[in-house]
């Protein structure tokens, strides 16, 4: 029987030092929202790959609380600097980079993702991208920027799991379904799976 994420469940990275906590799952509030918690130390950070949420324009698929610590982060082509306590939106369509720990101690952000209407399968999607973003960097697959280190399974997971509604920033869309859709196949064919499940027992001694 396959393993599931639970409410509460939380899981340590690594590959730099980051524990997430899945606060809220989408499965338990009727594909509403997706609720993280990231404790992340000192110069580390969540994934920073420049991105977009397609989405209406005044709606905000993304808040960020920043509970403890200090962080940077750029919505469009801004950087912010931010100490706790304190909150952003990011509107849909809006390019951004998630916090990054720039204090001396750890770092506190809660992550809400939200849309538009209910969507069950699009939040779910993100939240098994966030799981296997943690389980292959407890496999040594991935660096401290959150990168995965194979560039086939990253075409894979971002395909079944982000790709449409989010987008890389500096790619048009089309480019990105052409070269991000053939590396997945490649990686289909060759035995790679879009999907891990990161190890609860790893970290159930030290969740905060």
């Amino acid at each position: 029987m396959e393993l599931m994420t639970e409410q509460g469940d939380g899981y340590f990275n690594p590959a730099n030092n980051t524990w997430l906590v899945f606060t809220e799952l989408p499965k338990d509030n009727g594909g509403v929202r997706l609720v993280m918690d990231w404790f992340v130390a000192a110069g580390e950070t969540l994934p920073n790959t420049r991105h977009y949420h397609a989405g209406p324009a005044d709606f905000a698929s993304e808040r960020f609380d920043l509970i403890a610590g200090s962080a940077v982060y750029w919505i469009g082509d801004t950087e912010h600097r931010a100490d706790a306590p304190q909150g952003f939106d990011v509107p849909c369509n809006t390019v951004h980079v998630h916090p990054r720990n720039v204090g001396s101690g750890e770092m506190h952000v809660r992550q809400t993702v939200t849309t538009p209407q209910p969507d069950l399968h699009n939040l779910q999607r993100a939240q098994h991208f966030f799981e296997t973003l943690v389980a292959l960097g407890q496999q040594g697959k991935t660096d401290r920027e959150c990168n995965f280190t194979d560039r086939l399974q990253s075409a894979l997971t971002v395909k079944e799991t982000l790709l449409d509604p989010t987008w890389l920033a500096g790619q048009s869309q089309t480019l990105q379904r052409a070269t991000i859709g053939l590396g997945a196949t490649i990686a289909l064919t060759l035995g790679y799976k879009a999907r891990h499940q990161p190890v609860k027992e790893q970290a159930a001694a030290q969740t905060p």
